[in-house]
């Protein structure tokens, strides 16, 4: 790997995987045999979302692009490990509603991995450029222009109102419900919400 990269970027996965590429697009799936053919026909509109990032981005940087369908003991939706995206099976639902996860963790590619925060204070740099990114590809893979901007408003209106919901949880004068929280002494896993997605959005 020519590019460095951040310490959190670094991920092993280790098991019984198979690999396969989408048609000839340099974008390969990997997961255990009995759910390679699941992940890759859900999975198959990702050279269509990496062609549009190229346009609207400057190219994609890293060389082929891997996605890995993990085990379901996977925790979180997805992580952006540069030449290797971790996703969880929960995105393999069988009709593409949860693709705007790949899209997120392909969006990363540009937002987190060749341009990140400096601190943890300034995560929303991360991830809000990237909830923006996912939300452009998005919109512009589909053809037709009024259901496009609706999807681009749906998704930005529950992603605000889950953002509501975290910030009312903290408190809307407590500093986990800005886009700089400042942990403290606190564990800063305690300041992770929508807020830096959505706010940064």
């Amino acid at each position: 790997m020519s590019i460095p990269v951040q310490s959190y970027l670094i991920a092993i996965a280790a098991g019984i995987i198979d690999e396969a590429e989408i048609g000839s697009s340099n974008i390969w799936i990997l997961a255990e045999p009995e759910f390679i053919e699941a992940s890759l026909a859900e999975l198959e509109d990702l050279p269509k979302a990496m062609a549009v990032a190229n346009s609207y981005l400057i190219p994609y940087a890293w060389g082929p692009y891997k996605i890995i369908v993990l085990p379901p003991s996977f925790p979180v939706g997805g992580m952006e490990n540069p030449l290797l995206t971790f996703a969880s099976p929960s995105i393999i639902v069988g009709d593409k509603s949860s693709v705007s996860v790949a899209n997120h963790e392909l969006a990363h590619s540009w937002s987190g991995n060749l341009v990140t925060n400096m601190n943890w204070n300034n995560f929303w740099l991360n991830e809000g450029f990237t909830v923006f990114i996912e939300r452009k590809i998005t919109k512009l893979l589909i053809a037709d222009q009024k259901q496009a901007n609706l999807t681009y408003k749906i998704a930005a209106t529950v992603g605000n109102s889950t953002m509501v919901t975290s910030m009312n949880g903290y408190g809307m004068s407590n500093s986990f419900s800005s886009l700089t929280p400042n942990a403290g002494t606190r564990n800063p896993d305690d300041a992770f919400s929508e807020v830096p997605y959505e706010k940064g959005f």
